[in-house]
């Protein structure tokens, strides 16, 4: 029972949790109260962004897992001072972008900026090339130049269609995604090379890239071609919804960078966001959460989404929408890769379904059950790591199978005419350990099958189905293993099965899973949760957006520092800032193997999984700019990345960080600036020196520094050599946006006493 409220009357309520919070958007809004067959209504300070209702977490016992150092969750992370962000942050600013292209190119044969030509003087054509038509258009849409069918004696763009040949001490790379770029200032012409299509494009962009505001590009001789075929990014609409214009914008973004696989998270316990034409309690009851705790109408309020059916909460692709976004993405050599996650994170899926047959069960009872994912007489007990308790779909019931066939229909027949499915990712990942114990049809189903898991029988027969279609295979890493161990490969019809190898947390013995999982035939894309998960805070900082379950936190440059075939060495501490040893060659082969077939590495993708990502502007913060860093390391590979020695690796690591961190405060954030990306500006570093000079830097030289002495009335740019001030109160720095038009989280120093 609750007792009564008066009106100006206050109560306390005390809530208690299992788990700790140390970061504020551990709490969510939209918090609401509803009493019987009255309206839901929010709290009015809960409501939206940014969690205001919050107290702030300012000392040790609120941003801590644990401050007591005899506890075995000590908790060594603080969040940074300023001074500790100089130094950690604080590198050399060269007053320059030295990278001229990132992804950094493979073959740089002739660089000479002091020799250009413009290609904005409304003179120059591009040479008319059908093979390589979306190249030449997206070309002609950026520089705004005409087409032609003849070659000009200059002034001209001409493509050419032929393989590319890298010098003999390169590797040979993705052949069909290279290229070669010729800018020839004498002959007042560029010439792109590609064997194929994506590679012209790609030209395209690295062309871009050096082409500054005015039109002028630099003399260049460039053979290049990446590392992977595989260079993704995953996006999560299922937890909370975002629109085709959000993910189009993402798109732009990935082809500027040349990632090429868009892996979008289209289910999950809390939505389902695809129009499945047949099926419609999929979206009108799976896609849409409001407050209904029977969840006959629509799915209960989860996240934060509040009890009204309205975005982020709510909302699904239109099949029209979703082709939408399948040709903004073919137009950019992005394809699209659709999961519909299966058996574990079916919540929204069962509930829809269930809603069908309460719907149909009277008149059409054959087929109220023919799409049914549940064993109605199912007493399991059991929760997932989400704590969803009916989340699991049952592998031993026909129907199934069934509605399994008809989402592969679907998805085939939505892609067909424009990006033919190659692969179905059914998720596969956190089955809950007891699902499916108490079900009579499992239990009459496993006496055929004793030999193999519940979970193994479903993954055989999925493949199974999607044989018959042609098509391979993919899960993330749970979902194709039991204790560790793959399933055996042989087991399914499928010549490649992809692995995307996630869990990789050293403190509890997971890291080996990727190269376990490719030394086994597997062929695995890298987004180790503990590098690339893009969810996870920047800094260890309460104020911070993030879950923190792999880490406290993932920097720019922890992505960076991603190395696909060193897997072991990319996470030095545990989630708690303790050192984590290294692997030993005395437990090597067991803990810690070996890759031995690299080319089963398919490439590297960064995750971003949607509990708290609620708006775009919250997307944005969190992908970039740790994106380009993704993209960096997905086509390039950095010399330091083969150093097997750490202090000699560190070094070179350091020396191409400087150059890194340089090129993207002085060029590329600006760019992400020109497609409307709110991408996180990092607070800057300082402390005061010789009694009255602020000294101060930011984490990617190039952007502005900013000091306010008066409380935030007045602020002045604080030049690289420091600025002498006087003051009296607290000192506040921020850093400001490329383009000049937002700002960091402000920083504090304190009091002249407090930092002696």
């Amino acid at each position: 029972t609750f007792e009564e409220i008066n009106p100006k009357e206050t109560k306390t309520i005390r809530y208690f949790s299992s788990s700790c919070s140390v970061v504020f958007t551990d709490i969510f809004p939209n918090w609401y109260i509803v009493f019987r067959e009255l309206e839901p209504r929010i709290l009015e300070s809960t409501a939206g962004e940014p969690n205001r209702f919050v107290a702030p977490y300012n000392s040790p016992n609120t941003w801590k897992r644990s401050a007591n150092a005899s506890n075995e969750r000590f908790d060594l992370y603080n969040p940074m001072t300023p001074k500790e962000r100089l130094d950690n942050y604080g590198i050399q600013d060269l007053g320059v972008a030295p990278i001229p292209i990132i992804p950094t190119p493979l073959h740089v044969a002739v660089y000479k900026p002091s020799s250009t030509l413009n290609v904005l003087n409304g003179q120059w054509v591009i040479v008319r090339e059908p093979v390589f038509q979306t190249a030449v258009d997206f070309l002609r849409e950026k520089l705004k130049i005409r087409e032609s069918n003849d070659i000009p004696t200059g002034r001209y763009i001409v493509f050419h269609k032929k393989n590319i040949q890298f010098p003999s001490h390169q590797k040979q790379l993705q052949l069909n995604e290279s290229y070669e770029l010729l800018v020839n200032p004498a002959t007042q012409s560029i010439t792109i090379t590609a064997s194929h299509a994506a590679g012209a494009f790609y030209a395209v962009q690295s062309l871009l890239s050096l082409t500054d505001h005015a039109g002028n590009i630099p003399e260049t001789d460039i053979t290049d071609g990446p590392r992977y075929n595989y260079r993704g990014l995953m996006i999560d609409v299922a937890r909370n919804f975002h629109g085709k214009e959000t993910i189009m914008r993402h798109i732009d973004a990935m082809a500027m960078y040349k990632l090429n696989k868009l892996h979008l998270h289209l289910t999950d316990d809390e939505g389902w966001r695809l129009e499945i034409p047949g099926l419609p309690e999929l979206t009108e009851i799976g896609g849409k959460r409001c407050h209904d705790p029977t969840e006959t109408m629509c799915l209960q309020s989860y996240l934060g989404s509040g009890p009204n059916p309205v975005a982020p909460g709510s909302g699904f692709y239109t099949v029209e929408d979703y082709k939408d976004i399948l040709r903004y993405a073919v137009a950019r050599h992005v394809e699209v890769l659709p999961e519909i996650d299966m058996p574990g994170h079916g919540h929204a899926a069962i509930k829809a379904m269930h809603a069908r047959f309460l719907k149909l069960a009277e008149t059409e009872p054959k087929e109220a059950v023919r799409y049914l994912l549940q064993d109605l007489h199912d007493e399991s007990e059991y929760a997932s790591v989400q704590s969803f308790k009916d989340g699991a779909i049952n592998p031993c019931i026909t129907s199934t199978y069934v509605f399994i066939t008809k989402i592969i229909d679907t998805l085939l027949e939505i892609h067909k005419d424009i990006s033919p499915l190659k692969i179905f990712h059914y998720g596969g990942d956190e089955v809950p350990s007891n699902a499916w114990t108490e079900s009579q049809m499992c239990t009459e189903f496993n006496v055929k099958k004793i030999n193999k898991t519940l979970k193994q029988i479903f993954v055989e027969t999925v493949a199974d189905i999607a044989a018959s279609y042609n098509l391979d295979i993919a899960a993330w890493e749970d979902g194709l293993m039991k204790e560790e161990k793959p399933f055996p490969k042989k087991n399914f019809p499928q010549k490649n099965i992809y692995v995307y190898a996630w869990n990789n947390l050293q403190s509890l013995q997971q890291a080996k899973r990727a190269y376990t999982f490719a030394n086994n035939g597997y062929k695995v894309i890298l987004t180790p949760a503990t590098n690339l998960y893009l969810d996870h805070p920047y800094e260890p900082d309460p104020t911070e957006r993030g879950l923190i379950w792999a880490t406290r936190f993932i920097s720019t440059k922890k992505v960076y520092q991603m190395m696909p075939e060193n897997i072991y060495a990319i996470d030095e501490y545990d989630i708690n800032g303790q050192l984590i040893p290294q692997c030993l060659a005395t437990f090597q082969d067991k803990e810690c193997p070996t890759l031995l077939i690299k080319q089963n590495i398919e490439g590297i993708q960064g995750s971003l999984f949607g509990e708290l990502i609620r708006a775009s502007w919250i997307m944005d913060y969190m992908v970039y700019p740790r994106m380009i860093a993704l993209a960096e390391r997905a086509w390039h590979e950095a010399t330091w990345e083969n150093i097997t020695n750490k202090t000699n690796r560190d070094i070179q690591l350091e020396k191409d960080w400087v150059n890194f961190a340089n090129t993207l405060g002085y060029k590329e954030l600006a760019r992400l600036d020109t497609l409307g990306i709110l991408y996180r500006i990092p607070p800057p570093g300082a402390e005061i020196v010789r009694g009255n000079t602020i000294k101060a830097s930011v984490e990617f030289p190039g952007l502005e520094v900013q000091i306010s002495i008066d409380g935030g009335s007045v602020w002045t740019t604080v030049p690289p050599e420091g600025t002498r001030i006087r003051w009296k109160n607290q000192i506040q720095l921020r850093t400001k946006s490329a383009d000049g038009n937002r700002y960091s989280r402000i920083v504090h120093l304190g009091k002249r006493t407090a930092n002696k």
